[in-house]
């Protein structure tokens, strides 16, 4: 088996549990693909520097936010027997007749 490169579209979030301090991590995958491969997910509080994984520590509010955003841009309201376009069945002769008119 050929090991390859996660891309983008692969899958929206990576999700990293710890069993030992039950904790989640919850990675954009742009994140978790600019890790390479390997993740070092340091808890420990004696650190100068806080690593950047921090920020995706219980991050539920990330696909909260990705869930709502791609809610909003992705559905549109389409009334019973209208195709999506916005075009009533029913109103495709009246177009075209339209279009000839023009």
């Amino acid at each position: 088996m050929i090991r390859g490169f996660y891309q983008p579209s692969d899958f929206d979030f990576a999700l990293a549990y710890i069993t030992d301090i039950d904790l989640f991590y919850v990675f954009p995958v742009e994140v978790f693909i600019s890790y390479g491969s390997e993740i070092h997910l340091v808890e420990a509080d004696t650190r100068q520097r806080k690593p950047n994984s921090t920020n995706y520590r219980d991050a539920w509010e990330l696909i909260l936010q990705w869930a709502a955003c791609a809610e909003t841009h992705m559905r549109s309201p389409v009334k019973f027997g209208e195709a999506a376009g916005g075009v009533i069945p029913s109103q495709v002769q009246s177009v075209e007749m339209l279009a000839e008119k023009v």
